[in-house]
C-alpha cells in the first residue's frame, strides 16, 4: 500500500494550515510527524485518514486518486485506524467493554469473537479486564488514552495513526506503550503514523521523519539524514535535537573525532561514542 499527497494544500476559513504538500507513505515503515505546534501535524494525518478535504492537490492510494462521495469529499480510509490527540474526542460509550465492541458490532461479529478479541488486545496496552465495566469519562488520561488505542486496535487496521500517543503516560507507561506499537508495526507489514513532539522517541522508531514547519513539508527525510546532516533545519523549523544526538555532538567536540553513525537509535549510538568516552578517560586519567 502507497499513499501520496501531491501538491495537498487545505484552508480553514481564511487561513492556509497545508501548503503544497508532497508526501509518500509506504506500507511497513514507522513514519513521524514533527514541527512545532500549528506546523499542521495533526491536519496532515486527518487528511490521510480522510477526515479533512483538500482545498486543491491530488490524494492517491496505489497510484489511483482517493474517491470521494456525493459532497465532493474524500472518503475515509477503513484501513487506517486513527487514535486522536485527545482521546475523549472518539470515547463515547457508557462503559469500556461497550466501547471496544462498538466497532466490531457495526461488522457482526459474534459476541464470542469480540471477547476473545478484547481480552487479547487489552493486556497489550497495557489494561486489565477490571476496567471494563467503568465508565471512559472517568478515567485518568493515560487510561483514556490506552482504551482509545485498543478501540482502534479491535478491528486490526493496516495503518495505524497515532496524535501524540504518549500524553499523559509516565515514564515507564510511555516506553511500553511505544514499544508495543513498534513490535506491532513489524508485524504483516503494518504502518505506523507517529505525530510527536518528543524528538527522542522520533529518532527511536522511526525510519522516516517528515518536518513540518509554518503549513509546509521542508522534506521527508531518514532520521541519520534530518538529524546529523541536516540538524540545521530542525533550529530553523524551532525544534531541538534528541538528547542522544546532542550528546554524540558533545563526545565529538571533546575528542575532536568525526563519529559516523548509520542509526539514531540511542543504543545504536550509546555503542558508538562510549568507546570513544572510554579511550579518552584512559589517555588523561
Amino acid at each position: 500500500m502507497v499513499y501520496q499527497l501531491q501538491q495537498v494544500s487545505v484552508r480553514y476559513q481564511d487561513h492556509d494550515v497545508l501548503q503544497d504538500i508532497y508526501c509518500t507513505i509506504e506500507a511497513g515503515k514507522w513514519i513521524s510527524v514533527i514541527g512545532q505546534t500549528g506546523a499542521g501535524k495533526s491536519t496532515l494525518v486527518q487528511v490521510l485518514k480522510g477526515l479533512v478535504d483538500v482545498r486543491k492537490g491530488e490524494y492517491l492510494f496505489n497510484n489511483q486518486t482517493v474517491a470521494k462521495d456525493a459532497k465532493g469529499q474524500i472518503q475515509v480510509r477503513p484501513e487506517i485506524g486513527y487514535v486522536f490527540q485527545y482521546p475523549e474526542h472518539q470515547l463515547f460509550e457508557t462503559t469500556v467493554a461497550k466501547e471496544l465492541a462498538f466497532a466490531p458490532k457495526q461488522q457482526r461479529w459474534t459476541a464470542s469473537e469480540i471477547k476473545q478479541r478484547i481480552e487479547d488486545i487489552l493486556p497489550q496496552v497495557g489494561l486489565s479486564e477490571d476496567i471494563l465495566e467503568l465508565v471512559p469519562f472517568q478515567l485518568s488520561g493515560g487510561q483514556k488514552r490506552r482504551v482509545a488505542l485498543a478501540s482502534v486496535l479491535m478491528m486490526n487496521p493496516q495503518v495505524l495513526i497515532v496524535d501524540e500517543p504518549i500524553a499523559g503516560l509516565d515514564p515507564v507507561g510511555r516506553t511500553a506503550l511505544l514499544q508495543y506499537l513498534h513490535q506491532w508495526q513489524q508485524q504483516e507489514n503494518r504502518t505506523v503514523i507517529l505525530v510527536s513532539h518528543h524528538l527522542d522517541d522520533v529518532a527511536q522508531y522511526s525510519d522516516e521523519v517528515l518536518l513540518l514547519h509554518q503549513g509546509r513539508l521542508i522534506g521527508q527525510y531518514d532520521p541519520v539524514t534530518l538529524f546529523i546532516e541536516q540538524s540545521h533545519l530542525l533550529e530553523q523549523s524551532g525544534l531541538v535535537l534528541p538528547e542522544s544526538i546532542q550528546l554524540l555532538k558533545l563526545i565529538e567536540q571533546c575528542s575532536g573525532q568525526k563519529i559516523e553513525i548509520d542509526s539514531c537509535r540511542e543504543h545504536d549510538i550509546l555503542a558508538k561514542i562510549l568507546p570513544i568516552w572510554h579511550r579518552k578517560e584512559q589517555t588523561f586519567g
